[in-house]
């Protein structure tokens, strides 16, 4: 999913984060990766007058958000945050990781982590909330499934 960055001094340039669950997350400068900067994480970016700042990842939501980009030390708002009851509302799945082990983490965390993408869309605001719970429920379902599945592997 891509979002587009506004940055002061960078005016005319197009400076695109393209989030993904599988890779993390990628800063485009106008089509092209950020080059690499002199530390790990960072990335080094010219202004529109040639002065090259540094630009870093903040991650929100210990990680489960949209990660917040911080050029030459200033916050970069991407997207809005979401609101608690949507964090509430996509984030319930979580539970399964106190109940279900490594299973019942990986049903909840993906799950939560779909929501959080599905509230973030241009979607009908009624649907998300449709959609979010279909996804949540679908992942409690397919944990249960999966589980009864293993065990009755496990005890034949």
């Amino acid at each position: 999913m891509g979002y587009k960055a506004n940055v002061e001094g960078f005016e005319g340039q197009d400076l695109e984060v393209n989030v993904s669950f599988w890779t993390g997350s990628k800063l485009l400068v106008n089509g092209q990766p950020a080059p690499k900067g002199a530390k790990r994480g960072e990335m080094l970016l010219q202004r529109n007058d040639g002065r090259q700042v540094v630009a870093i990842w903040k991650q929100q939501m210990m990680g489960f958000d949209i990660p917040q980009l911080v050029v030459d030390g200033k916050p970069v708002k991407l997207v809005e945050p979401l609101q608690w009851y949507q964090w509430l509302w996509g984030g319930w799945p979580v539970v399964l990781v106190f109940v279900g082990g490594a299973l019942g983490a990986i049903a909840g965390v993906l799950a939560f982590t779909i929501n959080a993408r599905l509230f973030r869309t241009e979607m009908n605001p009624v649907l998300k909330y449709v959609v979010t719970a279909v996804v949540s429920g679908g992942a409690v379902l397919a944990y249960f499934m999966i589980a009864l599945l293993l065990a009755l592997a496990i005890n034949s």
